[in-house]
């Protein structure tokens, strides 16, 4: 981490009050790295370009952290940061979100072993994700963090800064939208370059394209697959 040049900031510090505020914001960066790297993989579609604005959005939370240690939340002014970088980086490339098409990018970086069953999955996925890109944006967010991120509820609700109940509806109510939607969404022709999944009324969970299905396969545990820093 180097010394953003800015006093006070937590890099390059001695005294004991900001010696803590390093090793805050140290622990923070090694918690949330890799996520804000997903994250911003998700909504770009380009590797080397979340890996730019997960640093750069680091960059500034360092410069501005006894700043943000200030705030009502820590979690959720570092979270708008993030957010901030990402609309910033669409808009000066004049791009949407990447995230419908985000299944296709994770099918794509699958290790062998689960790269079989992440194509059987790859058309609902499709699916799922544009469904969850048309939700209003705090939702797409709850959904997003929880679900493909891999955040637990609480998280999700420092990021947002939202009570936990609050963040726990979010997810719940994005979930019966997503579910709604992909139902209700007639099959496409089979020219279709990206196939919807079939109209099923009434999801079944034993059914491998369902939503339901779909959306439980997308549940991960949050500390065991996203505890690492990574690029």
């Amino acid at each position: 981490m180097r010394d953003s040049g800015r006093t006070p900031a937590p890099a390059g510090t001695t005294r004991p009050s900001e010696r803590r505020m390093e090793i805050a914001f140290t622990a923070f960066r090694e918690l949330h790295e890799h996520r804000w790297g997903a994250y911003a993989y998700v909504h770009t579609g380009d590797a080397e370009a979340a890996v730019h604005i997960t640093e750069a959005a680091f960059d500034r939370l360092c410069a501005q952290w006894p700043h943000a240690l200030r705030q009502p939340s820590a979690d959720s002014y570092a979270w708008s940061l993030l957010k901030e970088h990402v609309a910033g980086w669409l808009a000066r490339h004049r791009r949407g979100t990447a995230l419908p098409t985000a299944a296709l990018h994770c099918a794509a970086h699958l290790p062998e072993p689960g790269r079989g069953r992440g194509f059987r999955l790859l058309e609902s996925r499709m699916a799922l994700y544009a469904a969850i890109a048309r939700l209003p944006e705090r939702q797409c967010d709850a959904l997003v963090l929880n679900l493909v991120i891999g955040y637990t509820v609480a998280q999700v609700a420092d990021l947002l800064g939202v009570e936990r109940a609050a963040a726990r509806s979010l997810i719940g109510h994005a979930k019966r939208m997503v579910v709604a939607a992909m139902s209700a969404a007639p099959a496409a022709p089979a020219p279709s370059p990206v196939p919807e999944t079939p109209a099923t009324p009434v999801p079944s969970a034993a059914s491998p394209s369902s939503p339901l299905s779909v959306l439980s396969a997308l549940e991960v545990p949050s500390e065991a697959q996203h505890s690492g820093r990574g690029k």
